[in-house]
Parts: structure tokens; sequence; C-alpha cells
């Protein structure tokens, strides 16, 4: 992904958003939890103030700040861990994890805090070191101490820092969550967007068709919606010359698997063909799933299976489309489709090609039957429908399939594509 730049970055979390939230509130209430479970530490302090005697004249402020860090050794020795634990029934090792003492820096005042899970526990045992390190003054020649500032039991706790640690779970686990998002993307990526489709296949993507309700539920009211109409018009806009050009008089549109919008999208682009003059023949040639008499709103029983057995002749199976200039080569299902495409779909289209300015083929998927195969060399030009959120892999294979036969690939269409609607005109 790195190497792809950072639009390509944000646009996998834009579609991997969804595992990523997953992980990240896995984690998160997961460290929540652990971090309640902790028990509470609370800090007590008492200060001893060390001071020069009164019967040494010559001991002064410097002999404080050179003598005051005796005290923090005493009251952090072992040895003085062993004697308050006797006293109070802790143990060594717990009160030298638990005590703290410091001098700040100019003043002969000696800090000592102790951490425990009891709070007047912790303030117990910081007078009795308080008092320890008093005693100990007693015997310095120099120096002396006195308490200022007994402990007392504290009321909130000190530790853990709860805040702060939900804080980084929380960040630790959109970190993981975006990892492993990014990690699936790469390891099985999928085409959301037409710069994704353009870049993976190597092909231009003429065609940019929005997901809109109008192609969900009325095909053939495609045009009745401005966002719609104005991205299949762009699509005639974009193939006109290479139909023009390259003297394309049929037109094949198929997708590398079933469910990307494929049938829909010839419908779409039959009648933009027809709008500009072009008569415009669309065949259903799927004989395991046809569904454009269904779209269309026609009646299918009579249509390419027929004609393709020889039992009605093509100007008999062919019927009025929707709109001007658009006719329909219905179908229905048939166990023996494969072979009769095989054998008798090159001298149909042959015979359409006579009777219309344009064929527009609507084939089956290029994976998973040899239906599309057959027919794909037989056309001038091929348009391979790729609906967003395809896994790329399949979408290559069917490009591969086409470069192998030698099929003239014209361009890829991207259906149902989240276009900002302000895109269009």
């Amino acid at each position: 992904m790195a190497e792809q730049g950072l639009p390509e970055l944000f646009d996998a979390l834009r579609w991997r958003w969804k595992p990523a939230a997953l992980i990240a509130l896995c984690i998160f209430v997961g460290a929540f939890l652990y971090i309640q479970k902790l028990p509470s530490k609370y800090d007590a302090k008492a200060v001893v103030a060390i001071s020069p005697r009164a019967d040494v004249p010559a001991a002064g402020a410097d002999t404080v700040r050179v003598g005051a860090p005796k005290f923090v050794a005493l009251a952090e020795a072992p040895k003085t861990a062993a004697r308050i634990g006797a006293l109070t029934g802790l143990s060594r090792q717990t009160l030298e994890k638990a005590v703290n003492a410091s001098v700040p820096v100019d003043t002969g005042n000696v800090s000592i805090t102790v951490r425990l899970e009891n709070p007047s526990k912790a303030a117990n045992v910081a007078n009795l070191y308080a008092n320890d390190v008093i005693d100990f003054s007693k015997n310095d020649p120099l120096l002396t101490g006195e308490l200022v500032a007994a402990a007392v039991p504290p009321t909130t706790p000190a530790a853990p820092p709860r805040r702060l640690l939900e804080a980084a779970a929380l960040i630790v686990g959109v970190l993981v969550g975006v990892g492993v998002s990014l990690l699936l993307e790469r390891g099985r990526p999928r085409l959301r967007s037409w710069r994704g489709i353009a870049r993976m296949t190597g092909y231009p993507v003429v065609g940019r068709v929005p997901s809109a309700r109008a192609l969900r539920t009325r095909p053939t009211e495609a045009f009745s919606d401005p966002v719609t109409g104005s991205a299949f018009r762009t699509l005639r806009a974009n193939i006109e010359p290479q139909l023009r050009d390259e003297k394309v008089g049929v037109l094949l549109v198929t997708s590398a698997s079933k469910s990307d919008g494929k049938t829909t999208v010839a419908a779409a682009l039959a009648e933009a063909l027809g709008r500009v003059g072009m008569n415009v023949l669309l065949v259903d040639a799927d004989l395991k799933r046809p569904r454009v008499a269904r779209l269309v709103g026609m009646n299918g029983q009579i249509g390419l299976p027929e004609v393709l057995r020889g039992k009605v002749s093509l100007a008999r199976a062919v019927q009025p489309g929707w709109t001007n200039q658009v006719s329909v080569l219905p179908a229905t299902a048939d166990v023996d489709g494969g072979d009769l495409i095989a054998q008798h779909f090159g001298d149909v289209i042959q015979e359409a090609r006579k009777r219309f300015d344009l064929v527009v083929i609507d084939a089956p998927p290029l994976l998973g039957t040899d239906d599309a195969r057959t027919m794909a060399p037989i056309a001038d030009g091929v348009l391979l429908v790729v609906s967003a959120g395809s896994i790329a892999n399949p979408v290559n294979e069917a490009i591969l399939a086409l470069e192998s036969l030698k099929a003239p690939l014209l361009g890829i269409i991207g259906n149902r594509l989240k276009e900002a609607r302000g895109f269009y005109y």
C-alpha cells in the first residue's frame, strides 16, 4: 500500500473501516475491563526537614545540601525496609517497591512517599519511615531532622493511571485494526473505485456508472435520472470513436462473475446508442440466467434458443424494445445453450449485422462458463463490467481470458461506483 500513496491508503481504510472498528473495539473493551480490575494504589507523603544543629556554628546550607542525600539513602535501604516491615507485617520486597525518597533541589526537605493499596497503611508506613529518619538524625554530629508534614491517609488513588491506560488502549486498538485491515486489503484486494480498476487492470475505464435506485428498480427508466443518464451518455461518448473508427458492429458486454450488473448496463447502453439514431439490437445471450425480458417487461418465450434451433426466424423472434431505435432478442434458460451457442450463434449474429446498425450482446460471465468465451471472438468489441467491491483476482483472470482469445477489449465499465453526485454536471 505504501507505494500507492496516501489517497489509495485512505481509500482502502474507507472500505475496510468495519473490521478496523471491530478490532479496535475488541481490544479497547478487553483492555478497559482489565484496567478496571487493577487494584487502586494510594500515595501517602511525609516530609522531614533537615537543618544544621544549633550547637554546631560551622554547619550551614552547604552542609545540609551535602548531607541530606544520606537520609534518602537511609530511607531506601533494604535494612530500613526490613526493620519497618517487621513493625507493619509487610515484606521487605514490598516496601522496597513502595517507598520513594527524594530531596528537592536547593532544599533540605526529605520527601518520603509510600504507595500501597490501603491508604491508611500507606500513611502509617510513611510516618514510620519519617520517624526512622528523625531517629537516625539524632546521632548525626552536624544535622538534625524534624517532621514538618506528617502523612495522612489519601482520599484519591494515585495509580494506576486509568484514563491514560484507556487512551493508550484505544490508540493501540485503532492502530492494530488499521494494520489488520490493510493486510486484508493487500491479501485479498478489492476494486473499490474507478482509479483502482484502471490501475489493477491496465485498461481504461470508459464508463463510470453510479449506484442508483433507478437502475435497481427499473433499468428501462435509467435516463429519467439525470445522474444515471449522464453516466451512460458519457459512456456512449467514450466508446463512439472506437465504434466509428474501428467499424464495430457487434458489441459484447460481459463480466468476470455473476451479479456485476452487466445486463442492466447492456440495456442502458443500448438505449444510449439508440438515442443518437442508431438502430440497435439487444441480444440476451445468457442462456443460463436470462434476464433481459424480465428487465424490460416483455414476453421471452420465443427468442434466441428457438432461433438457434432453427424453429423460428430471427425476424420473428426480435421484438420492439422499450424505446425507439432499440429492438430486443430475448431468451429463456436452455440446458443445451452451450452447444447451441457454439454451433449456430455466429450465424445468427452475422444475420443480425445486416439488419441493425449495432448489435449489443448481453453475454454470460467469463468465469464459470464457456459461453462468453465462445462469443467473444465473434464480437468486434468487448466491454467488461466490473462492480465496485469486486475481488481483483477474478477480474484479472477474466482479462487474461479475453487476451488469450484475442478478443478486442475496448475498456472497463465501473458499475455501482460511489461517485459524489457533484461530479456530474
